[in-house]
């Protein structure tokens, strides 16, 4: 198979091979060209490249190659082969109810563990479908399923889905005190029950734009000993809160490679509003949250990459605690400050790192394993240097707490190693505005 053809040709035909399980129009959506095109030499290469980022950042396939073959009086055969990733993973899980790693590691403490079952099906009928059943027990019980398809109409850019899953919980946090999550657990019974009802609808008419609305439906019930201890906690007072939401997302994604970007740019606008006056007592919040991120190839090594991303919010209720989140949670923190939450109704967020390809990705073949879904294991590794800041804007933090409305920042060195089936590791040394240093793991990349 030849990667570029010799003179401009036209499209004779596009040949799929290793989609042993992934329909053939599930490629075809991703590929940047169709038969009977003409294609000049100049266009080819780009149009293939592109087409192979499309076709990964489905997270359907290992590898993916394109070329030409059969070339005869101007026209040639395109060639798409891929590599499917083991799709169905029927494995038990162990869940730490943490932020992240660091926060567990702080303590250890195993009592902070649920284990259970995820049964997940990432290419359901081989049509990207993606199927999960949740049964999990032990510090929080969840029973869940989620189904989301990418696409049900003819023109493959709509796409539908939905989601149900209980939890019960014998421990909550339940407030923020010196700028740490603060616990409340009851042995006898359930502090808390969640129950998360969702639908969603995703259009995406070309490759790097998505708009996505979903409906929700939220019900909590409250033991009266956490009320008491954070009558702040939740707008109503009467041990239950429900109501339903509605989130809107609209997404242009033109990075190389989504789970470990080193170029291209991401920007997206997400809407959040909380109640709508069809419960008593139930929540009225507006929020607005946005991201922009960055990414430049300085040289054949050497890469950058910055982030920023802010969060407004109104309504009577949104300094209630399960709608004060900011800075902490997910990928919305300031590095050095991974112990901390710092609680507000609005923030801003910068981050940005230089990267070194210590490592530039590599194949590793495993000749005893006999599956391909396995046996060949890419990895890569990155020195990065790094620097964060960020602020969050409360209008009545809590005494105790002194990072709300200041200015914070942190910065250090780590290492990254990326490998297959989108897994990333982060080990990073960072200090921070007050001097604090440490050493943090993570599973997720940075910007």
């Amino acid at each position: 198979m030849d990667s570029v053809p010799p003179v401009d040709f036209r499209i004779r035909s596009i040949i799929f091979e290793g989609n042993k399980k992934t329909k053939s129009l599930i490629l075809q959506r991703e590929l940047l060209f169709k038969s009977g095109d003409s294609i000049t030499v100049n266009d080819w290469n780009e149009l293939r490249q592109q087409s192979a980022k499309n076709l990964f950042n489905t997270a359907l396939f290992n590898s993916v190659e394109i070329g030409v073959r059969n070339i005869k009086n101007s026209e040639a055969d395109v060639v798409v082969r891929v590599t499917e990733r083991w799709y169905i993973w029927p494995v038990p899980v162990l869940e730490i109810d943490e932020r992240n790693f660091n926060t567990w590691w702080e303590t250890k403490n195993f009592n902070r563990l649920s284990a259970g079952l995820y049964l997940t099906h990432n290419n359901f009928r081989g049509r990207g479908e993606v199927l999960k059943l949740l049964v999990m027990g032990g510090y929080n019980m969840k029973l869940g399923i989620s189904y989301a398809a990418p696409y049900v109409n003819r023109n493959k850019t709509i796409g539908l889905g939905f989601q149900s899953i209980y939890t019960l919980r014998h421990e909550v946090n339940y407030k923020t005190a010196f700028d740490k999550q603060q616990f409340m657990k009851l042995e006898e019974q359930p502090i808390q029950r969640d129950l998360l009802a969702s639908a969603h609808i995703k259009y995406r008419p070309n490759y790097f734009f998505t708009a996505f609305l979903q409906l929700r439906y939220h019900q909590y019930e409250f033991a009266d000993s956490l009320i008491l201890a954070n009558p702040a906690y939740a707008p109503s007072d009467q041990g239950s809160l429900q109501y339903f939401a509605v989130y809107a997302k609209l997404k242009s994604d033109h990075r190389d490679y989504r789970d470990y970007p080193l170029d291209g740019y991401y920007m997206d606008a997400e809407i959040y509003k909380y109640g709508f006056g069809l419960f008593d007592q139930g929540p009225d919040i507006w929020m607005l949250q946005s991201t922009s991120r960055l990414y430049l190839t300085m040289s054949p090594r050497w890469y950058f990459a910055t982030g920023f991303t802010f969060k407004l919010s109104t309504g009577k209720d949104n300094e209630t605690y399960l709608f004060n989140k900011s800075l902490g949670y997910g990928r919305n923190l300031v590095r050095g400050y991974q112990y901390n939450v710092i609680e507000g109704e609005n923030f801003a967020l910068l981050k940005t790192n230089v990267k070194f390809a210590l490592v530039k990705p590599r194949k590793l073949k495993l000749n005893f394993i006999k599956t391909d879904k396995f046996n060949t294991i890419p990895y890569a590794f990155y020195l990065n240097l790094y620097f964060d800041a960020g602020y969050v804007g409360a209008e009545h933090p809590a005494p105790t707490n002194i990072l709300p409305n200041e200015f914070i920042y942190g910065t250090g060195v780590g290492l990254d190693f990326v490998t297959y089936y989108d897994m990333v590791a982060r080990f990073e040394f960072g200090v921070n505005r007050e001097g604090d240093t440490g050493f943090f793991l993570s599973f997720v990349a940075p910007i």
